[in-house]
């Protein structure tokens, strides 16, 4: 039997790093598979257990069997011939260790672990990059999406005809072991439960694109796909402003009451798909947000690198944003900052202030409710800073329009700071607790609520819808009651007698019914090398008229400290109004 014999010394042997060096020379190369033959090798070969895994290693010698297909290694200890055994060859590392079956079977674990991670965003690369192929070629917005439905203007509304849609959702833990009847009729509680058995029994609720019965168990990696007769709110029927075009970015003045992209109710009657549909601009790409009531100026990409480009700008603070808001009551102005303070609320007297004005509100914002999207200040909240200035004020209104500096980029920040001053937006469904009171539209469900607006209109929800969904999502805790009877289990459709659709009851041409914006405009958003701006809202320019007879002088004084973009912007409308 040949023998190549590695002296290795052990580690506890202060001349071993010498040793090494002198024998590293003299190690013969591997043998090759074919020429393995009783093959000895003497290494440091780890043989602890897991619950040991401080014990030092040892030398051990390895004799590979006889064979080229053979996988099995004698592991012999010098010291105690009788503790010598037979393992497979893939116990043993590159490094020399031996692993145990257990430390074998966690390897391989995290190793497919990490191999399912690799694939999966191998997938999503692959997935991104024929997207991307596809945007190039069609858009990102394509004429099959834009043929689901059209479009009419009425009463300077614009109006979508309602269509068929389908929603596609991975489902939820708290679906998990639920019938789909009774999910359908708990979660979503705006259709009766006969509703929700037709459509089960006529194919409109699938599950992995498979019809099932009411009494199907939801399980892990299931896809919930629902078609529904969808209605869209409608939106104002003013026009888009294109304010900039190139091949880079889109910049327009959007109007109140249009999301900035499809979400909630809203999809055709989203600023993206109206530019598709109206002005044949189909590859845009989100740069910021802009609340669906809030109006003025939203940048759009018109490719991912410029996109990533002007984002990486905003959220890194390179952007100065300019707003413009319309609030109750009258705003402190420079000529009453420095006098007696002592008509100032609490929270004025909190705040530091510039010399020209400036009001700096320094307040942490804090998550309300994720679900309708109200934040307040609070403790613990994320670091948010507003500079607030007064632009004019309307004694016979009691109103001031304030302009509004966010150095920061919370959800509804300049609302809520407004509202912790004491100076809530006049028209804020959401922040003015007197306007929200006195005025009522109708929530996602057809009902007539209080109307709640998510960030960026993702949708309106009341009270009791939360704390319903509150319930809902402690239902992991609850024992989950299979409620299908044998009777609707048996139950056969017709195929042919109408479901019944909430929304088509709805008067979507009452305008009442809606809100379409409130006094908050983007008037300018500016770095280092571009720069953007748009004309005032019509609700601010009453203000700026009566200013500009009596003062301009004071008007452009108010403001000249604030932004220069802002100066340019009423020099422009100083021109128009003379």
């Amino acid at each position: 039997m040949e023998e190549n014999k590695i002296e290795i010394s052990n580690s506890n042997n202060s001349n071993s790093n010498n040793n090494n060096e002198d024998l590293e020379k003299e190690i013969p190369p591997p043998p090759t598979q074919s020429s393995i033959k009783n093959y000895k090798k003497r290494v440091y070969s780890i043989l602890h257990d897991d619950e040991n895994k401080e014990q030092p290693k040892k030398r051990v010698i390895l004799s590979y069997h006889d064979g080229d297909e053979s996988n099995l290694v004698t592991v012999e200890d010098p010291d105690n011939n009788e503790k010598s055994f037979i393992i497979n060859k893939k116990y043993i590392q590159e490094d020399g260790s031996i692993l145990s079956k257990q430390q074998y079977k966690k390897k391989i674990e995290q190793f497919n672990k990490q191999k399912k991670i690799d694939n999966r965003q191998s997938r999503k690369q692959k997935k991104r990059a024929e997207t991307h192929k596809k945007n190039d070629e069609e858009g990102n917005i394509t004429k099959q999406i834009l043929a689901e439905t059209s479009f009419h203007y009425k009463d300077n509304l614009r109006h979508i005809e309602p269509y068929q849609y389908t929603f596609k959702v991975f489902a939820k833990e708290r679906w998990f072991g639920q019938s789909i009847l009774d999910m359908f009729s708990q979660e979503f509680s705006t259709n009766s439960r006969d509703v929700y058995l037709k459509k089960i029994k006529r194919g409109l609720i699938k599950v992995n694109d498979q019809l099932v019965s009411p009494s199907y168990k939801i399980k892990l990696n299931d896809t919930i796909i629902h078609t529904v007769h969808r209605h869209e709110p409608p939106v104002t029927g003013e026009s888009i402003k294109i304010v900039s075009l190139d091949e880079n970015v889109v910049v327009v003045d959007k109007p109140s009451s249009i999301p900035v992209h499809p979400c909630g109710r809203f999809r055709h009657n989203s600023l993206m798909y109206i530019l598709a549909s109206e002005h044949g601009i189909n590859q845009l790409y989100g740069v910021h947000r802009l609340d669906r009531l809030t109006s003025g100026l939203l940048l759009l990409a018109r490719t991912p690198d410029s996109a990533n480009k002007k984002a990486n700008q905003i959220q890194s603070g390179l952007v100065s944003k300019q707003y413009l808001a319309k609030v109750i009551g009258k705003f402190p102005g420079s000529d009453t900052i420095n006098s007696s303070s002592s008509s100032f609320n609490e929270q004025i007297k909190l705040c530091k202030h510039l010399e020209d004005g400036t009001f700096i509100i320094d307040q942490p914002i804090v998550i309300q409710s994720m679900r309708l999207g109200i934040n307040h200040v609070g403790v613990g909240g994320k670091p948010s800073i507003t500079h607030i200035k007064l632009f004019s004020y309307d004694q016979s209104t009691n109103t001031s329009i304030v302009l509004c500096t966010p150095k920061t980029g919370r959800t509804h920040q300049i609302r809520v700071h407004l509202k912790w001053l004491g100076f809530p937006i006049a028209n804020d469904p959401l922040y003015n607790n007197e306007f929200k009171e006195s005025f009522k539209a109708l929530t996602s469900d057809g009902k007539t609520s209080y109307i709640f607006d998510d960030d960026d209109g993702g949708g309106e929800n009341n009270e009791k819808d939360e704390k319903i969904n509150n319930n809902n999502n402690n239902s992991l805790s609850q024992k989950i009651i299979n409620k299908v009877t044998k009777e609707e289990e048996d139950f056969i459709d017709d195929g042919v007698s109408p479901i019944h659709c909430n929304d088509c009851s709805i008067v979507w041409s009452d305008s009442t019914q809606f809100s379409f914006g409130i006094y908050l405009h983007a008037l300018s958003y500016s770095s280092n090398d571009w720069s953007y701006k748009t004309d005032l809202p019509n609700w601010a320019k009453p203000s700026f008229e009566a200013s500009n007879e009596t003062s301009t002088e004071t008007t452009n004084q108010n403001i000249n400290t604030t932004t220069t973009t802002i100066i340019s912007e009423i020099k422009e409308v100083e021109e128009k109004i003379n």
